[in-house]
Parts: C-alpha cells; structure tokens; sequence
C-alpha cells in the first residue's frame, strides 16, 4: 500500500493525525495557489484552512481514481471562485506584502528574488479567468488536461485561456520594462 493511499486509509477512519500529514504534505500547494488566485495572503490563509477542514470532513467522496492532490486543488479552485464571486472587498495590498516577506527571506538586491516577483505581480494584474490558469499550469505543474478536469471546461477553452493570459501577461511584463522572452515561452501547451 502507497503512503498515499495509507494515509487515505486513516483520514476515512478519522485519524486526526492524518489530517496533520495531509496539510503538511499539500499546505503549500494550496496556500500558494489560493494566493495567487486571491492576491491576499489572509484570505490565501483562510481558504487553505477550509479546504482542508472540507477534505477531512468529506474525504469519502474521493473517487478512488482521483489523485488526492488533484482533489484538494479542485477544492482551492472552487473556494477562490467562491471568494470572487460573493467578495466584495477591495484589493489589498499583496505586492507590498510579497515585497515585505520576500526582502525579509532573500536580502535587498537578490536579482532571483527580483524576477519572481515581477512575474507575480504581472500575474496578479491579470483577470481571475487567465490568472486561474497561469497558476494551475506554471505554479501547479497541471496539463491541460488536468486543468480542464479540475476546473469543468472543455480542453480547447483552457488552450484559449492560457494562450489569452500568457498575451496578456508577456503585455504586462513589456509595459513594465521586462525583456527576458525565454520567461514565457519555455513551456509548451501540454
């Protein structure tokens, strides 16, 4: 039996303790997806906690077929798309944030740190449709396939999307002064 599937075995039978284990083993994943998609770090935070809260509570409704990752990004996906929809608060200010906590962790001057950034920023300066993308390919490492499943729409309208959205964000990136090509066209549409 897989660690996965064990650890399946425990959560069904309400072992706490593999709660533990699943948010370590998949608490970045989501985090860094729900912030992405939210552009806030408290409500990335808050919806982290649900989903996982959510998992456990509904954890036999895993079809045993369905990766337990792929599971709990569907379940992010959907709350960030609950969090849009019914939101009506005003941005916040991640950038700042994201600057705070990345000098705190890299040093002033860290040119890594400098690019990752840029492109986060320009990522979050995109529309929720083309940014949901972006996130589950380049951040989650999803095929378009996964990404079609995971978010109910057809494999052509998530080529679309993400076609629109690298537009949209290598446009970003060009106004701000970027110039580095290989940045977005590295990855095929697979």
């Amino acid at each position: 039996m897989g660690a996965e599937q064990e650890m399946l075995g425990r959560l069904r039978g309400g072992d706490g303790s593999a709660l533990r284990q699943l948010m370590e083993r998949y608490g970045d994943d989501v985090l860094r997806t729900a912030a992405l998609l939210l552009r806030d770090r408290h409500l990335a935070e808050d919806v982290s906690q649900d989903v996982f809260v959510d998992a456990y509570r509904k954890i036999n409704q895993l079809k045993t077929d369905r990766s337990l990752r792929a599971w709990l990004i569907t379940m992010t996906v959907n709350r960030c798309r609950e969090r849009m929809r019914r939101a009506s608060w005003k941005r916040l200010l991640f950038r700042e944030r994201l600057e705070e906590e990345a000098g705190a962790s890299s040093g002033p001057g860290s040119e890594g740190w400098a690019v990752s950034a840029t492109i986060q920023s320009a990522i979050m300066g995109l529309p929720f449709r083309y940014r949901e993308v972006i996130v589950l390919h380049y951040y989650q490492d999803m095929t378009i396939a996964d990404i079609a499943a995971t978010l109910h729409e057809p494999e052509g309208t998530i080529k679309s999307k993400l076609q629109r959205g690298r537009k949209l964000l290598k446009a970003g990136l060009e106004k701000g002064g970027w110039r580095d090509e290989p940045l977005l066209e590295g990855r095929s549409n697979s």
